[in-house]
């Protein structure tokens, strides 16, 4: 079970994943995406903090994901 506080749920392909941004280490914006049962955990590289991330990108991130570990 995912903390939810502070997370957006989103449902994709009939399962629910969570993504949050946060700053990493060094000051740097990072998304990250998580599994209801924690088996994916995703982090993306900083993104352009002047664009918006919505639901819509996340779903393409995701998408990209899945396509890739089909191959």
């Amino acid at each position: 079970m995912v903390a939810k506080k502070g997370k957006r749920k989103i449902e994709y392909e009939g399962n629910i994943f969570y993504w949050f941004v946060r700053a990493d280490d060094n000051g740097r914006l990072r998304i990250h995406i998580l599994s209801e049962d924690k088996k994916i955990n995703l982090e993306y590289p900083p993104f352009d903090s002047e664009v918006p991330v919505t639901p819509s990108y996340i779903r393409r991130l995701l998408d990209n994901y899945f396509m890739k570990s089909i191959r």
